[in-house]
């Protein structure tokens, strides 16, 4: 699964190092003896240091294209907050939604019947939407590229939701929240 958190550019870096080390292994293994039977011979110190260097070039890679990008990294350190606003009699709660690739970063997980505007904020890299259902309600933004912001006017009755990106696979990935209203 956490392959499927990486970028594509990460994705690609980690085979080309994989099939790199595994080129190398089964040439030297398989290929190499053919010609030369008595490999490595007198160049096993250089044929040692190659396979080191190589083994430490794949942890290498590993290590640098493994890692989360830096917003991801800080735990989301972004901050979401509830504003409430008058509209006439009524009052209406706006609640700041921000999506991180794989995260949604909600203000609290209880909120009080009424109704509400999500402001989301796709912070990631990826296309990402929300969805609120619950509670005989099912309302959703549509797909909100990356840097972009949408809104969702819902109101919510008391009960369990669950506010979550639609996106094939983001879901599975973390993104998938459970919000009471009382």
């Amino acid at each position: 699964m956490l392959l499927l958190g990486l970028s594509t550019g990460h994705k690609v870096g980690l085979a080309l190092a994989a099939a790199g080390f595994a080129g190398f292994s089964l040439i030297v293994s398989m290929l190499v003896p053919r010609w030369r039977p008595q490999f490595p011979g007198r160049g096993l110190p250089l044929f040692l240091v190659v396979c080191v260097l190589a083994f430490f070039g794949m942890l290498a890679a590993v290590f640098v294209l493994g890692k989360e990008s830096e917003p991801e990294a800080a735990g989301g350190e972004t901050t979401a907050e509830t504003h409430t606003t008058q509209t006439g009699p009524a009052t209406a709660r706006t609640v700041q939604v921000s999506e991180v690739d794989y995260k949604i970063h909600l203000p609290e997980a209880k909120l009080k019947a009424g109704k509400y505007t999500f402001e989301v904020k796709n912070e990631g890299k990826v296309p990402h939407d929300l969805v609120v259902k619950g509670a005989g309600a099912q309302e959703g933004t549509p797909t909100i590229a990356p840097g972009k912001s949408d809104s969702l006017a819902v109101e919510l009755k008391p009960g369990t939701y669950e506010i979550y990106c639609s996106i094939p696979g983001h879901k599975q990935l973390g993104m998938d929240q459970k919000v009471t209203v009382s």
